[in-house]
């Protein structure tokens, strides 16, 4: 098998480079190139040769003889008893292989690299299908001990909507006997189970293989060696694991969520509270400065989109995916911008908020950064373009960068505050300087301010950054040049290698493995520093710093797990105490931080918990050169910041733990930690206050959004937040004609009205005072409605909090808010980019369905909307009641006796949102007036 592998190898080289190293990971259906046809046919006679094939001599230009050492060598078959997956019954190389290439995949799925060779393998089924004569297993050859569990192969082969046969080899038999030593690695079986190819690595698969193949079935096929038998065994979605073959596990497509991924929450805060400069914090700007409401943002991966929702589960946006509730669609995915129904992802991970109304995602699978806008409805691509890259260092511009799996994202701001740069920052280091020119002092320049995305490229193993304004080169020291521009996006840490290699200096010179998931620390003290990076580095199962000093080195230190030995990706397990190389992790997927309490937490995804840090230091003059060496808490690991690692006792089972996010329930003040349970499913709330742990469950409205083209009204009133009031909804539909003429026709059919009313939540009320369900027969007819809403009053809960606000208030004494600590930490919102919104605002959508039937018996359905945008004051004189009237003519076409469906798109281009003050009738088909009065 060796002489096998050396020969592949030598193939390989040679392929690439005839076909010019192209690393496209597009299929092309074009002709083959002669050069590499020749390349390829040469390369089958020499193997089947060295094999010894029996058929090999009636092929012409074949040989009969052998290669020493590789004399009739045949793969033995997979051992008995193992589960497999998308197949019924185990799959023999001898009796149904037989007359097929066999592509075996020996891939494990925590791997990011096993899962760029899935879209390869995915178009070669298309392309080749077993009639052909190709049939591909994936050989699953876990790395760490939870992926040897059948039932959690199980879970990625959904998550990844892996398509073709797998096999758990648990003990690692074909592994070992085809002599593999890496993931992923592909080998090629000939029909009579000879090993062809063996490919290492992920690069130029797209190529290589479907040329490979296409050559080798035909000059297989000229030989008669090829049989275009099917395999009734292989069913997707079938498996022989018995506790799944009974059907006893219900259908994880009925879940509102599917693998969630990454999780974030944002504070929406209602006012923003405005100071002469000599207003003081008492109790009743403290509770006006602590009311809002906390938008959760839920990367639904197996769904391919992002649900936002309130703390309570009220679902406010679905972005992409396809399909609202229990039934969301599972194959709608792509990578395509829009308004929310438009847009495509394809497997979103990481997710952050910039503001309240700009959320940035990791379209995974989709190579790019995508930028939702809660406010205009839309998404836009702000990096990457779909395709996978191999560029190390970028450069480029916005989404002419390409990149490579990018698995997190946070939002990083730093304001230029020379008051308060450190004396003391860490310079790059230079051969042959000794210690005293190391440590003397060096003037420190003033640091420019910063708005960038940080990610986790876990693709190329390293973190990069899109600036989001133009900043000096000291916060991005890869460039040369002096600037780095809006929407430059480039590497800062990582060489690309998968190590775990930490450096005091420069972290352009660490090394990670697989990063997926990241945290921002927030300086709690009134010595404002800049904040860290916490790295969950999953492969090698360790938890990183990054220093975002103000000169842009970077530096990277251990926290948690892993090994000394930077080459060393296999010290795993579960084992609490000192931090660094002394406690064991297993794949930890995500890191949070506790601003409140300085405390790191950690999904340990393989070990099904949630583990924290204490004991961490906020001082950026720990360990600035002697690499961890000498600090005695962390056990003189080097590399290590010190801490120690304990498991967070938690009531429920969790079952690989994606995401973390902590965040501070503006209410109550309690602390919550959002876990993403991504094989549950599930997103669980802990309260640490209260020690109690609760599922978010997640209600859906009926009408989640309503489309552009379907609004036929909008009104907007403004009403009393603090004594809430009432809303009258009322209108009329009349059934017109398009002419204008023949108002007394009648019509064959009479339609039928469906009415909707969608308020924002529970707490609001509604009656139906009147609602026709039909029209009259006749053009010109009319239908009415009327509904009493009641809104309820927004409390700001002063009374509630009067008790926190005295504890803030003895802890923080009579400070000013002109303060320079609480301008710089605790507002650290975008000044420009609306954070705090003056008021809130909710939608109230009155939705009717009608049809109307054909000459042919077709019916055609139309729906059209209604819709109220509800916004709050604090004036006394601020209005406590309003009334809304409609008036809407739903075309009806004489000619072809139907109503016209593509009228609310041409009457929504020219309707006009009414202002409360002064009433506007909408233009053509549609009229809209509002009202509001006091009581």
């Amino acid at each position: 098998m060796d002489r096998i592998i050396e020969i592949s190898s030598v193939f390989v080289d040679l392929f690439n480079s005839s076909a010019g190293n192209q690393a496209s990971t597009d299929e092309s259906e074009s002709p083959i190139p002669a050069q590499l046809q020749e390349v390829t046919e040469d390369y089958i006679q020499k193997i089947l040769t060295a094999c010894c094939s029996q058929q090999a001599t009636s092929i012409p230009g074949f040989q009969s003889g052998s290669v020493v050492g590789s004399s009739g060598l045949r793969v033995n078959e997979f051992k008995p008893n193992l589960d497999w997956f998308n197949c019924t019954k185990p799959l023999l190389f001898n009796k149904d292989l037989k007359g097929k290439l066999v592509l075996l995949d020996f891939f494990t799925y925590c791997c990011v690299n096993c899962l760029h060779i899935l879209p390869v393998l995915h178009s070669l089924q298309q392309r080749f299908t077993c009639e052909d004569g190709l049939v591909i297993i994936g050989v699953h050859s876990a790395k760490f001990p939870n992926e040897q569990q059948s039932i959690n192969v199980h879970h990625a082969i959904e998550k990844y909507s892996i398509e073709h046969c797998v096999v758990n080899d648990t003990d690692g038999t074909m592994w070992n006997d085809l002599a593999v030593c890496c993931w992923p690695t592909l080998v090629l079986i000939g029909p009579n189970g000879e090993p062809m190819l063996v490919v290492q690595g992920e690069e130029f698969h797209s190529q290589l293989l479907p040329t490979f193949i296409e050559t080798a079935l035909q000059i297989l096929r000229q030989a008669s060696m090829i049989s275009s038998h099917s395999i009734p065994e292989i069913v997707p979605g079938r498996t022989t694991l018995q506790s799944l073959a009974s059907g006893k596990q219900s259908s994880v497509t009925k879940q509102h969520l599917l693998y969630p991924g990454k999780v974030f929450a944002y504070t929406k805060k209602l006012k923003k509270r405005k100071n002469n400069g000599n207003e003081t914090l008492n109790s009743s700007n403290l509770n006006y400065r602590r009311h809002g409401k906390i938008l959760i943002a839920i990367a639904d991966s197996g769904h391919h989109r992002v649900v936002v929702c309130t703390l309570q589960g009220r679902v406010k946006h679905v972005i992409g995916g396809g399909g609202i509730g229990l039934f969301p669609s599972i194959t709608k995915k792509g990578f395509k911008d829009g308004n929310f129904t438009e847009a495509l992802f394809h497997s979103p991970q990481g997710i952050c908020f910039q503001n309240s109304h700009i959320i940035f995602v990791c379209d995974t699978e989709n190579h790019a950064i995508r930028m939702i806008d809660l406010k205009e409805k839309t998404v836009k691509t702000v990096a990457g373009n779909g395709k996978k890259g191999h560029d190390k260092y970028g450069g480029q511009m916005w989404n002419s960068q390409i990149l490579n799996t990018p698995w997190d994202v946070v939002y990083y701001k730093r304001k230029a505050r020379p008051q308060y740069q450190q004396q003391y920052t860490p310079q790059p280091y230079i051969p042959n300087q000794n210690y005293q020119q190391l440590q003397q002092s060096t003037s420190v320049p003033t640091p420019s301010p910063v708005r960038c995305l940080l990610i986790a490229m876990a693709g190329l193993h390293q973190i990069w950054a899109l600036y989001l304004d133009k900043t000096s080169t000291s916060t991005c020291s890869s460039m040369k040049s002096k600037w780095c521009s809006k929407g430059l996006c480039t590497m800062v840490a990582g060489t690309g290698k998968e190590e775990n290699r930490n450096n005091s200096y420069n972290g352009q010179r660490a090394s990670f493995a697989q990063p997926s998931g990241l945290c921002l620390t927030k300086p709690s003290s009134r010595i404002v520093s800049d904040p860290s990076l916490y790295i969950a580095d999953s492969e090698s199962s360790s938890v990183r710093r990054m220093y975002l000093d103000s000169m842009g080195k970077y530096r990277v230190l251990n926290v948690a797990g892993g090994s000394p030995d930077p080459t060393d990706l296999f010290s795993y397990g579960d084992i609490d105490g000192g931090a660094g190389a002394n406690s064991r992790l297993q794949h930890p997927m995500d890191v949070a931080w506790n601003y409140k309490r300085n405390i790191l937490y950690i999904a340990d995804s393989f070990n099904h918990k949630i583990k924290y840090v204490t004991g961490l230091s906020d001082s950026h003059k720990q360990n600035h050169y002697n690499n961890g060496g000498g600090n005695t808490t962390a056990g003189g690991i080097p590399g290590s910041t010190g801490g120690s690692v304990h498991t967070l006792p938690l009531p429920v089972k969790l079952n690989e733990p994606n995401g973390l996010h902590f965040i501070e329930n503006p209410q109550d003040g309690s602390s919550l930690l959002l876990i993403a349970d991504t094989n549950n499913h599930s997103i669980w709330v802990y309260n640490f206050d209260t020690y109690v742990i609760k599922k978010l469950q997640l209600e859906f409205p009926k009408i989640l959004e309503s489309s552009p083209s379907t609004v036929v009204g909008t009104a907007q009133i403004r009403l009393n937040r603090r004594t809430g009031g009432q809303l009258m909804l009322r209108g009329r539909v009349i059934l017109g004609s398009s002419s204008g003429t023949d108002v007394s026709q009648t019509i064959e059919d009479q339609p039928h009205l469906n009415w909707t009313l969608q308020l924002p939540d529970s707490t609001w009320e509604s009656k139906e005072i009147k609602s026709n369900t039909s029209i009259s027969a006749v053009v010109g007819a009319a239908a009415d409605f009327k509904y009493l809403i009641r809104i309820p009053k927004q409390e700001l809960e002063e009374d509630k909090n009067n008790e926190n606000t005295d504890n803030l208030k003895s802890r923080e004494g009579n400070k000013r808010w002109n303060d320079k600590y609480n301008q710089d930490i605790e507002n650290d919102s975008d000044e420009d980019s609306e954070d705090e919104s003056d008021d809130e605002e909710e939608i109230v959508i009155l939705r009717c369905q009608t049809s109307f039937c054909q000459d042919n018996d077709k019916c055609v359905p139309v729906e059209f909307d209604f819709v109220v945008r509800v916004r709050y004051g604090d004036e006394e004189n601020t209005p406590q009641a309003a009334d809304t009237y409609f008036s809407y003519t739903l075309p009806y076409n004489k000619s072809g006796k139907k109503l016209l469906t593509k009228a609310s798109s041409e009457i929504d281009s020219l309707a006009s949102t009414s202002n409360v003050d002064s009433p506007i009738e909408l233009v053509n088909n549609a009229s809209t007036s509002s009202h509001t009065f006091n009581k």
